[in-house]
């Protein structure tokens, strides 16, 4: 709670969601935006965006 408090707009709290997660806490996200629940559960898919394909070709990373 004290590190919510600390590093506040930071960016970090979402670093330590997936961290904890990934020890075990099982952290479930839920916000209520115009009347509907959105949830992200723990090891979602959503938690990591994929890189747009225009960066990619950029960049040279091969793909899969």
């Amino acid at each position: 709670m004290e590190r919510r408090k600390e590093l506040l707009f930071r960016g970090l709290r979402w670093m330590d969601i997936k961290r904890l997660n990934k020890e075990g806490r099982n952290i479930v996200l839920k916000r209520l935006l115009n009347e509907v629940v959105y949830t992200l559960e723990p090891h979602a898919s959503y938690y990591a965006l994929p890189i747009p394909k225009d960066i990619i070709e950029i960049t040279g990373i091969p793909q899969n």
